[in-house]
Formats: structure tokens, sequence, C-alpha cells
């Protein structure tokens, strides 16, 4: 039995609870003991969320030394500062856990970093490698030798042809495609419902059918 702890609060935090559950069903025993979250909103210290209790800051996590801790903090606004956030913690790397949904599809092919996770309907195929910190969302579709950098989020319904590589800090929004082969460069944003058919510059956002230049990332 593993002791996890989930940073953040928000609703892809509670996705990766309700995973940690799911594989506690599925095995029929207590695979992951859920203990709390952890988040610097100060309001949030000791409130109940969806039945797990915030702890604490990201600092906190280490009054914890037998836990093991996935991150769920990376929204549009922040994903290209995850590496900072979670630098708050002091965690070394060996103490993240990824979390597979059992109703997502891995390969035994693929390769998996640590600190992911992957949600329900998410289809990950032969020969993918996916980076630590990564957390791909519902029915995403990573196809075949993709590649998926550090602290990337992938969000649900993204249809990623095979080859596709992926910088790290980057985040992909609902329902994109991406045509095989591309290149998305680091800390890039691709809007929601994008098709992308060319290369993507790093330090941007595009969006579109087919996807264009809107401006550059905060950095």
């Amino acid at each position: 039995m593993k002791r996890l702890i989930i940073l953040g609060t928000g609703g892809n935090c509670l996705d990766i609870y309700d995973a940690a559950l799911a594989v506690n069903r599925q095995a029929g025993k207590t695979v992951y003991d859920c203990l709390g979250l952890l988040d610097d909103n100060r309001a949030l210290h000791g409130e109940e969320i969806s039945g797990l209790r915030v702890l604490g800051g990201l600092a906190d996590a280490a009054k914890f030394p037998d836990a093991v801790f996935v991150n769920g903090i990376g929204s549009p606004t922040s994903f290209w500062r995850k590496a900072d956030i979670l630098a708050g913690t002091g965690l070394p790397l060996e103490r993240f856990e990824t979390v597979v949904h059992p109703q997502a599809s891995v390969s035994s092919l693929a390769k998996l970093g640590r600190g992911v996770a992957v949600l329900p309907g998410a289809s990950i195929a032969a020969g993918a490698e996916v980076g630590h910190h990564v957390i791909i969302l519902q029915g995403a579709i990573i196809s075949h030798h993709c590649r998926i950098g550090d602290y990337g989020c992938i969000a649900s319904g993204a249809c990623l042809s095979g080859n596709v590589d992926i910088a790290p800090f980057c985040y992909l929004g609902a329902n994109v495609s991406i045509r095989n082969g591309i290149k998305i460069g680091t800390r890039a944003l691709v809007g929601i419902g994008s098709v992308v058919v060319k290369d993507v510059l790093e330090n941007t956002v595009v969006a579109g059918n087919p996807a264009k230049y809107l401006r550059h990332t905060i950095t």
C-alpha cells in the first residue's frame, strides 16, 4: 500500500484522486491510501474537498516522509511554471508516483516517466514516450512513437498522430488534433480545438484550423 498525497485542489487533482480510487477498486484492495491534498492557498488549509483534507502548503510535503506524491497543478495560465511550483515541495523525483486509471489504455511498449497521471479513456500507443510530471486527461490519444516532454498537459480529447514531438512545458487544449511528425516547441500553448499542420515555435500560443500564431506565452 502506498500513502498518496495529491498536489493542488483543482478539478484535475480530484480526477487523479478518482483514478487512485479506481485502481483500488480494480485491485480489490487498497493500493493507494489517499491522505489528502497540498495547496499554497492558505484559505483552504484544513478544509475538506470531495472527501480529501487540505493538509497544508507544498512545503509541508516534508512532513510526510513515507508518502508518495502526484501533481495536479498546471492550468493554461500556469503550465509553464510547473517545475518552479513543484520545486516548492523540496521533493526528489523518486518521491513522485505515476497514477494510471484502469480505464486508460497504455501499451506495454510505451514508456511513462515519474509523476505522470493518465485519466480514463486516454490511449497511449506503442513506442510513445511520456516524460516526468505529465498529465494526460480524459480521452486523449497519444499515437505511436510520440514524445511528450516533461511537465506537459494533454487536455481531454486531444489527438496526436504518430511521431509527434512535444517539447517540455507545453499545454495542448481540449480536442486539439496534430498531424503526424509535427514538433511543438518548449512552453507552447495550443488552443482548444486547434488543428496543427505545421511545427509550432517555442514560447508561442497558436489556435484555429489550421492553427496560427496568436502571441507569445508568458515567460
